[in-house]
């Protein structure tokens, strides 16, 4: 049958590395040196390995400019979540959504914290970096995954893409 041919055509190909050994191991070696952070760049296809020191330098250069972020005391999700699941139980008894979408929204038992972390945009001019020559400045990225509203993002965002299909 069609599922038993697709299993074992998935069986028989094999994985082609394009590292060789020594390259694995110096990638590894790389990967567990804690004075190192290794990122893709913002732009360009690129792999960027700088100073811990100076990745954790910018990124609290950034996060203490209080025009875009402001110290919490404590995590807000967990309140977040309380708030998500009333909206979406009122949605469900006003018949807004059914039970299997109120599941799917209601995400993760148990969310997870969002994590901010920096793409260094090494393709500016070295002369404007944080710290010029030194230290690129970096795209903030705040991670969504597995947070308490991360399925409803997701189901807007099908959503809205199929909407804005049929006004392409």
């Amino acid at each position: 049958d069609c599922l038993s041919f697709l299993h074992r055509k998935i069986k028989k190909h094999k994985e082609i590395p394009n590292l060789t050994t020594s390259e694995e191991r110096a990638l590894s070696s790389l990967k567990k040196n804690k004075k190192i952070v290794v990122k893709p760049a913002d732009k360009g296809n690129a792999v960027v390995i700088m100073s811990r020191n100076d990745y954790i330098w910018e990124g609290m250069r950034q996060l203490e400019n209080t025009e875009h972020y402001r110290p919490l005391v404590e995590p807000i999700y967990p309140h977040t979540q309380i708030e998500v699941k009333e909206i979406l139980e009122e949605m469900y008894e006003n018949k807004i959504i059914n039970s299997k979408q109120k599941e799917y929204l209601l995400g993760p038992g148990v969310p997870r914290a969002r994590r901010f972390y920096l793409l260094p945009k090494i393709h500016k001019n070295s002369k404007g970096w944080s710290i010029p020559d030194k230290i690129p400045p970096g795209r903030p990225i705040v991670s969504d995954c597995n947070s308490e509203t991360y399925n409803i993002a997701e189901f807007i965002e099908y959503h809205l893409n199929s909407i804005s299909q049929k006004h392409n």
